[in-house]
């Protein structure tokens, strides 16, 4: 088999339940990119912007984003309950990142915003949010 990511070589035992949904990635990508929960709070005027995202580092690489889409799935989950709860949520990539001051003080009426996202992004860089 060949990994989606590095584009190694690798070899996998082959069970009946992997035969037909093979791994995609080697097992050293699978190690660097087990997926994690991560969390930080921003106070905002009157409250707080929430944000979860699964890896810590921040990635330019579009390609990566979209073999990794997919750890997005628990955060998807709970953003349903986050929605009813009645916050303002946000999947947060490099488009939203990119015009943030453009479409954030709209969003921060509803004092509880939850942002989430793959890769992280530092808050600091968002103007008028810190």
């Amino acid at each position: 088999m060949i990994c989606d990511l590095c584009g190694a070589v690798f070899g996998d035992r082959v069970t009946f339940a992997s035969m037909f949904r093979p791994p995609r990635f080697c097992p050293a990508c699978r190690r660097r990119h087990a997926p994690g929960d991560h969390f930080a709070c921003v106070p905002i005027d009157g409250g707080l912007v929430r944000y979860r995202y699964v890896y810590g580092s921040e990635n330019a690489d579009n390609h990566l984003s979209v073999l990794l889409f997919d750890r997005l799935g628990p955060l998807f989950l709970a953003a349903e309950e986050w929605v009813a709860a009645g916050a303002a949520v946000v999947l947060l990539d490099l488009a939203e990142a990119a015009v943030f001051a453009d479409w954030f003080p709209a969003v921060a009426a509803f004092r509880d915003v939850r942002f989430f996202s793959l890769f992280f992004f530092d808050p600091e860089r968002f103007p008028g949010l810190v």
